[in-house]
């Protein structure tokens, strides 16, 4: 069973869309990782500055792996000076 993962990441919204080529980038060199199956970050259109990502891993040891990433560090280094609180990342087991 694949391990499904939801990150927000609140970012200042006068400033959010300078991280929006970071976090694309980190999107699709993402996409790349191993054991990654899906990577899609969104821009909400109902909360100003927020960033969400759907993320599908094929097991703990894939997302694990990934955290660990030069592109995650890139992109957590452009978006960490216009962070407006706390990026949480959910992983979800089924109800």
């Amino acid at each position: 069973m694949s391990l499904n993962v939801v990150a927000t990441i609140p970012l200042d919204p006068e400033r959010a869309a300078e991280a929006a080529p970071a976090l694309a980038e980190l999107a699709a060199a993402s996409r790349s990782d191993e054991g990654c199956l899906r990577y899609e970050v969104f821009a909400s259109t109902s909360v100003p500055g927020t960033f969400v990502t759907i993320e599908e891993w094929r097991d703990q040891a894939s997302l694990d792996g990934h955290m660990g990433q030069p592109h995650v560090a890139k992109a957590f280094e452009v978006a960490g000076p216009l962070l407006a609180g706390e990026v949480v990342i959910h992983t979800l087991g089924e109800v």
